[in-house]
């Protein structure tokens, strides 16, 4: 499968200001890579793997300022690992995590440190000697198998790898089989939904909603949910042991549900208010007494009860529900209305399904699995949501477009190219009619390629 979001690099938030302009070009050269969605599809798009780091990168694994940012010590700690357990570090890279674990399940604890890369495996058993370690076994493992022993693992902990595995389906079924009948994973991913794991290629990051869509079809549950890591979801999963004898020893699931799924089973009640120009406030309550997980998806659309814009959720939610009085759940919205007020906290919205919107919807999961450079990437995306929402032509658009430290052309022509690779015919689009406004100016010929080539389809 090709990498074409690796591509992306030039415009995440580790590029310089002074180096936009010249960044761009290899950024625009990503649009042409990028599979184009269908605006027709029902479904949501799906999840595309991040390419895993290689073992070049193994240095950054140890970066001194990663326990501050990670804070491993704590998250390992929520784990409770004690000595004797059998543990397995699934992307182990350089041991950052194994060395950890192995001192915790000292003496007669194991750990298996598994990686697809033979020459990351070399620097961990370096690492391991210097640190006169034991109980560490290195596996080498497959893209769609970690390599480990049946029914043995007491904890499996994945670090911010799972994102990347090629064969999701196949390495959960093998990490389910490798469990003990009680046996728990610790998963932890990088937050898409409250922008602190911004800092972090998009695809290297996953929500709340994506991870739990994938793993509890796959026979997991969900039995914790910690958030007191800086940037990065834990989410602790349990086999769902209905097969099993030992179900009534297992912790009970948290149950999770879809924000619509929720509503119309009677679980919450749930009212949606303005807060300015990107985020809409939901106050939300339980209406049973048991913890529970509600996650909405990007597209979700919030539709006015009066004059004020409509908007959109830019990101994926989640908020967690543990106590009985009412909370309020903040989510990254835009408008959807160029020329209607901003909403505030006296307007109010009816909260509709992402596959009511369905084009609307595309592009606003696009730009969710998008690094874009934080002087451009706001601007560029809402001109994108006007060309589909309002059919904005460039004039509508050059007001909006100047508030970016890049040329009002290029602007606008990055949001068309986007907008195109959404599945949206921008060929139908008045933005397409005032082409001749803008394409003319373009400095960058890669960008200009693209509305070439999309001239002569």
């Amino acid at each position: 499968m090709p990498r074409f979001k690796k591509a992306l690099a030039p415009l995440v938030k580790v590029c310089a200001p002074h180096r936009l302009m010249v960044s761009l070009i290899c950024f625009v050269l990503v649009i042409t890579c990028i599979p184009k969605l269908t605006s027709a599809q029902e479904g949501p798009p799906k999840r595309i793997p991040a390419a895993f780091m290689s073992y070049l990168g193994a240095d950054w694994l140890e970066r001194p300022g990663r326990i501050g940012e990670e804070r491993p010590d704590e998250m390992l700690a929520a784990m409770g690992l004690r000595d004797g357990d059998i543990v397995a570090d699934i992307g182990a890279g350089s041991g950052f995590h194994t060395r950890r674990m192995a001192r915790l399940v000292a003496p007669t604890g194991q750990v298996f440190a598994v990686d697809i890369q033979p020459e990351m495996l070399d620097i961990l058993k370096g690492r391991v000697e210097d640190e006169g370690l034991t109980g560490i076994v290195p596996v080498l493992g497959e893209f769609d198998d970690p390599k480990l022993p049946d029914n043995q693992i007491d904890w499996i902990l994945l670090v911010d790898v799972y994102h990347e595995f090629e064969n999701p389906d196949l390495m959960l079924a093998k990490m389910r089989q490798a469990l003990q009948d009680n046996g728990k994973v610790a998963l932890v991913e990088y937050r898409v939904e409250d922008g602190t794991g911004d800092h972090i290629k998009a695809d290297h990051r996953m929500s709340v909603h994506q991870v739990l869509s994938e793993w509890i079809p796959a026979g997991f549950k969900l039995i914790e949910l910690h958030e007191f890591l800086p940037s990065q979801h834990l989410f602790v999963f349990q086999k769902a042991m209905g097969d099993g004898p030992t179900e009534v020893s297992a912790q009970p699931a948290i149950s999770s549900y879809n924000l619509f799924e929720a509503i119309n089973e009677g679980h919450v009640e749930v009212t949606a208010s303005g807060q300015g120009a990107e985020a809409v406030n939901l106050t939300i309550q339980r209406m049973r007494s048991d913890p529970m997980v509600i996650t909405l998806p990007v597209g979700t659309y919030f539709k006015a009860l009066g004059s004020s814009s409509d908007m959109i959720a830019r990101r994926d939610g989640v908020i967690t529900l543990e106590e009985d009085s009412p909370q309020t759940w903040t989510l990254l919205s835009r408008t959807v209305n160029r020329n209607r007020p901003v909403p505030v906290a006296e307007d109010g919205f009816d909260i509709h399904p992402d596959d009511e919107q369905i084009p609307l919807r595309n592009v606003m999961w696009q730009f969710q699995g998008m690094s874009l450079h934080p002087m451009i990437g706001s601007v560029i995306e809402q001109l994108a949501l006007w060309i589909v929402s309002e059919n904005a032509g460039y004039d509508d658009l050059v007001e909006h477009a100047s508030r970016v430290p890049i040329p009002v052309e290029q602007a606008v022509a990055l949001a068309a190219a986007y907008t195109d690779s959404a599945g949206i015919d921008i060929t139908q689009k008045q933005i397409w009619a005032d082409r001749d406004k803008f394409v003319p100016a373009l400095t960058d010929e890669a960008l200009k390629k693209i509305f070439e080539a999309r001239n002569l389809n």
